[in-house]
Protein backbone atom coordinates (compact mmCIF):
# COMPACT_ATOMS: atom_id res chain seq x y z
CA UNK A 1 0.00 0.00 0.00
CA UNK A 2 1.21 3.44 -0.58
CA UNK A 3 2.29 4.65 3.02
CA UNK A 4 0.82 7.83 3.53
CA UNK A 5 1.43 9.91 6.51
CA UNK A 6 -1.97 10.08 8.54
CA UNK A 7 -2.11 14.14 8.30
CA UNK A 8 -1.79 14.18 4.60
CA UNK A 9 -4.61 11.33 3.89
CA UNK A 10 -6.83 13.82 5.73
CA UNK A 11 -6.36 16.49 2.90
CA UNK A 12 -5.94 13.71 0.25
CA UNK A 13 -9.27 12.03 1.39
CA UNK A 14 -10.98 15.51 0.91
CA UNK A 15 -9.78 15.58 -3.31
CA UNK A 16 -10.61 12.25 -3.12
CA UNK A 17 -14.15 12.35 -1.89
CA UNK A 18 -14.90 15.49 -4.52
CA UNK A 19 -13.58 13.58 -7.30
CA UNK A 20 -16.22 10.83 -5.96
CA UNK A 21 -19.34 12.56 -5.36
CA UNK A 22 -18.61 14.15 -9.12
CA UNK A 23 -18.50 10.53 -10.75
CA UNK A 24 -21.59 9.52 -8.78
CA UNK A 25 -23.41 11.64 -11.44
CA UNK A 26 -21.49 10.11 -14.37
CA UNK A 27 -23.13 7.06 -15.84
CA UNK A 28 -21.22 3.46 -16.13
CA UNK A 29 -20.52 3.74 -20.17
CA UNK A 30 -18.80 7.21 -19.61
CA UNK A 31 -17.14 5.83 -16.12
CA UNK A 32 -14.01 4.40 -17.68
CA UNK A 33 -13.03 7.22 -20.20
CA UNK A 34 -13.62 10.22 -17.80
CA UNK A 35 -11.25 8.24 -15.30
CA UNK A 36 -8.48 7.61 -18.09
CA UNK A 37 -8.68 11.34 -18.99
CA UNK A 38 -8.32 12.18 -15.45
CA UNK A 39 -5.72 10.34 -14.66
CA UNK A 40 -3.50 11.14 -18.16
CA UNK A 41 -4.36 14.78 -17.55
CA UNK A 42 -2.72 14.72 -13.97
CA UNK A 43 -0.09 12.93 -14.99
CA UNK A 44 0.81 14.66 -18.13
CA UNK A 45 0.42 18.15 -15.29
CA UNK A 46 2.70 16.42 -12.91
CA UNK A 47 5.66 15.43 -15.70
CA UNK A 48 8.05 17.26 -17.75
CA UNK A 49 8.24 14.90 -21.12
CA UNK A 50 11.25 12.46 -20.72
CA UNK A 51 12.24 9.09 -20.75
CA UNK A 52 13.32 9.15 -16.97
CA UNK A 53 9.94 10.71 -16.24
CA UNK A 54 7.93 8.06 -19.00
CA UNK A 55 9.81 5.56 -16.99
CA UNK A 56 8.45 6.23 -13.27
CA UNK A 57 5.02 7.21 -14.83
CA UNK A 58 4.72 3.53 -15.95
CA UNK A 59 6.55 2.38 -12.82
CA UNK A 60 3.80 4.07 -11.06
CA UNK A 61 0.83 2.38 -13.27
CA UNK A 62 2.33 -0.86 -12.72
CA UNK A 63 2.91 -0.49 -8.74
CA UNK A 64 -0.94 0.73 -9.20
CA UNK A 65 -2.20 -2.18 -10.81
CA UNK A 66 -0.02 -4.50 -8.47
CA UNK A 67 -1.44 -3.00 -5.40
CA UNK A 68 -5.21 -3.11 -6.83
CA UNK A 69 -4.84 -6.81 -7.49
CA UNK A 70 -3.37 -7.61 -4.00
CA UNK A 71 -5.40 -5.70 -2.23
CA UNK A 72 -8.75 -6.41 -3.96
CA UNK A 73 -8.94 -8.70 -7.11
CA UNK A 74 -6.89 -11.23 -4.93
CA UNK A 75 -9.16 -11.55 -1.94
CA UNK A 76 -12.14 -11.59 -4.49
CA UNK A 77 -10.94 -14.59 -6.80
CA UNK A 78 -9.87 -16.23 -2.93
CA UNK A 79 -13.34 -15.92 -2.31
CA UNK A 80 -14.92 -17.29 -5.22
CA UNK A 81 -12.48 -20.00 -5.14
CA UNK A 82 -13.41 -21.65 -1.55
CA UNK A 83 -17.26 -20.82 -2.58
CA UNK A 84 -16.96 -22.63 -6.21
CA UNK A 85 -14.09 -24.98 -5.59
CA UNK A 86 -10.15 -24.58 -7.16
CA UNK A 87 -9.38 -25.54 -10.64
Amino acid sequence: MPYVKPEKRVELNRLVEQILKYFENVEDKDRDGQLNYLFTKTLKSLYEPSYINFERIMGLLTCIQHEFYRRWVSPYEDSKMKMHGDI
